[in-house]
């Protein structure tokens, strides 16, 4: 076994760079001689990867935004520094057990849950932060107020 395994070795060891090189976009300017031409290479990559890298970035965005709120899913995509999301009351109804249902502008629907420390009704055009707690419930937070309404998101 210790012989497979010193044989197995050396092989796995060349096969990384080999299998980095595939996913590397720059791999190609590398073995490129003279440096004028690997140069305008590396400059041609590094446009290229600027646009996939920022496509990249306003799709993670936009699909964090769309499963904000719904546990299992955000759960998957949360990340500490992208763990909240801001938005305008676009209207506020009542809930079947009078708590305060809220419309955002974004067309996302959050529901009070127990637990919320904000004295004050919700009004249309106030501007919410919602964060995920610790705990996993979500706090909606409002400009100028201080407490936060504990929600859940309903659509």
């Amino acid at each position: 076994m210790i012989r497979t395994f010193a044989f197995l070795l050396p092989a796995l060891a060349l096969a990384s760079p080999a299998l980095a090189q595939e996913d590397d976009p720059y791999a190609a300017c590398v073995a490129i001689q003279e440096d004028a031409a690997r140069l305008a290479c590396f400059d041609r990559t590094y446009q290229t990867q600027r646009i996939v890298l920022a496509e990249r970035e306003v799709e993670e965005k936009r699909v964090q935004e769309e499963v904000f709120g719904f546990r299992e899913a955000d759960a998957a995509l949360a990340r500490a520094d992208e763990a909240a999301l801001t938005a305008t009351v676009s209207e506020v109804l009542r809930g079947s057990t009078r708590s305060q249902v809220l419309l955002m502008d974004n067309g996302q629907l959050w529901r009070e849950t127990d637990g919320s420390t904000l004295r004050n009704r919700v009004r249309d055009g106030w501007t919410a932060t919602i964060t995920r707690h610790w705990s996993g419930a979500y706090e909606m937070r409002f400009d100028g107020r201080s407490g936060y309404l504990r929600v859940t998101r309903m659509r």
